[in-house]
């Protein structure tokens, strides 16, 4: 029966997630103050607009400065890279902005969790900002500090675990062997490490892989992490190749977190953050990505740890989850190898 529970619930958090993996529903936008004059250009993936006309966008947004609304004096539509679209508009205002905000209507018409990151330059000013559809309003005021903005990106960093199927099945691979809670914050905290010195290096433009090279080796890495569970529960099973297994899987999640800073840095370096910015932005969303990988290693290690005490789940049991786990990161190699 245990192991049963086991197999439901490795497929309710696998499954749902299978055909959107590392997917982070997200547009940008940059919004330039000139005067009396507030210029926008946001870009979105074509596959985000499935509901809302590119053509209506502009529509949706409303500019006002110091309480008053500005008018939309043109508008403009034009493909963008690949799959994206690009939307420019311009609206004029009564008086200079001193207090500028921007209502972006656009947010409730997106698929369900889309963040919308925009950078705001101004004469002397230069933060970026964050709206979803339940906070879909930007604001800036006078000049803060560079912290001040950079701190939005805390939760941008957590939220790219949390809707990561990918992360998620790697961390649940790391789990399913076992370990001390020091030893897996240990190892989870050696991918952030690694995920922060590639995502500089791509985010500054030193380092910039392609993504047809980048997103298998992530899959490749899911399905690493379990096959060496496979092979350290090989019968008959060993506690102490069990123990050597963990103490080196540190080795494992630092591979993979090189790899997976690649993976993101394109949203942040489309930002063209200013020098002043950039090691704000990095150090708060790197700090995001490792509270999200606590908080999910918090609520599943004691689930985990409770099944392997289970004699119908260990090791049976985490031979079987493992080769899901397996499977799935071979699915997502093999969709990701073809589609390049």
């Amino acid at each position: 029966m245990a192991a049963r529970r086991l197999r439901v619930l490795v497929l309710l958090v696998l499954v749902p997630g299978a055909a959107g993996a590392h997917a982070l529903r997200l547009s940008t936008g940059e919004v330039t103050v000139d005067g009396r004059q507030v210029r926008a250009v946001f870009q979105f993936a074509r596959a985000e607009l499935e509901t809302l006309r590119p053509e209506e966008i502009a529509a949706t947004v409303q500019v006002s400065s110091e309480g008053a609304p500005c008018v939309l004096a043109a508008s403009s539509v034009a493909p963008v890279q690949e799959d994206g679209v690009g939307v420019t508009a311009v609206w004029d205002c009564p008086g200079a902005p001193g207090r500028l905000r921007m209502a972006l209507g656009f947010l409730g018409r997106l698929p369900e969790g889309h963040l919308h990151v925009a950078l705001v330059k101004a004469p002397g000013l230069a933060v970026q900002r964050t709206a979803r559809a339940s906070a879909p309003v930007l604001e800036v005021e006078a000049q803060p500090s560079a912290w001040a903005g950079a701190g939005r990106f805390l939760r941008l960093g957590a939220e790219h675990i949390f809707q990561g199927a990918d992360h998620i099945a790697f961390l649940l691979g790391v789990l399913l062997l076992g370990g001390s809670i020091r030893q897996l914050v240990g190892i989870v905290t050696a991918f952030t490490i690694a995920h922060s010195l590639t995502l500089a290096l791509a985010t500054l433009g030193w380092v910039v892989p392609s993504p047809r090279l980048i997103e298998p080796l992530i899959a490749l890495s899911i399905v690493a992490v379990a096959v060496e569970n496979l092979l350290s529960l090989r019968p008959p099973v060993s506690a102490e190749r069990v123990r050597t297994a963990i103490a080196h899987r540190w080795r494992l999640t630092f591979a993979f977190g090189l790899v997976h800073g690649f993976g993101f840095a394109g949203a942040l370096r489309a930002l063209e953050l200013p020098p002043a910015l950039l090691a704000p932005s990095l150090l708060t969303f790197n700090l995001g990505v490792e509270l999200g990988q606590l908080v999910i290693v918090a609520l599943a290690w004691p689930v985990l740890r409770w099944l392997r005490g289970v004699p119908t789940v260990w090791p049976g049991g985490i031979r079987w989850a493992s080769a899901a786990v397996a499977g799935l990161g071979a699915y997502w190699l093999l969709d990701r190898v073809l589609s390049a």
